[in-house]
């Protein structure tokens, strides 16, 4: 795979995993005219040929802040994936809206923290312009796979 994004991934030592089979009956992306919507994703990782989830709790419990970053932006990258699969990467637009479920532990405050890892690295491969978009966190008091989050991805492409 090639192009400006990826180049840009590149620089900072990110590789796009292979597209993330879908867990059930939906589809990873679905392009609807010139926009893109993209189903939930969670911090899985592809290492040594095998997808695996490296995080596992809740944020504030058995999480830390920086784990959870971590996960966001590991949920960015198969989010890119999946887009890649239906479009160019260097065909968007704009990121229009990123929606985040923090698996949180009681009293757990901070997500607006752990998105901004996933909205900087959205930035860094599109750009101050195209990468920024909308955003909202919303807590969740469980999560499939015990996972600490998970966000879903609406973009805009040419």
């Amino acid at each position: 795979m090639t192009g400006e994004v990826v180049a840009r991934l590149a620089a900072l030592g990110l590789v796009l995993p292979p597209p993330p089979a879908p867990g059930g009956a939906y589809a990873p992306a679905i392009r609807v005219g010139d926009m893109v919507h993209l189903s939930g994703a969670i911090g899985t990782a592809y290492r040594e040929g095998r997808w695996s989830l490296p995080i596992r709790g809740a944020l504030g419990g058995a999480v830390s802040l920086e784990a959870g970053r971590e996960s966001a932006r590991l949920c960015i990258l198969n989010h890119l994936a999946a887009l890649a699969a239906v479009v160019s990467l260097d065909s968007v637009a704009q990121v229009v809206k990123l929606t985040g479920y923090v698996h949180a532990a009681p009293g757990f405050t901070k997500g607006p923290l752990i998105l901004d890892a996933a909205s900087e690295l959205l930035v860094a491969a599109f750009g101050p312009v195209c990468g920024r978009h909308a955003r909202v966190a919303a807590y969740q008091h469980a999560m499939s796979f015990d996972a600490p989050l998970e966000t879903e991805l609406l973009v805009a492409v040419r």
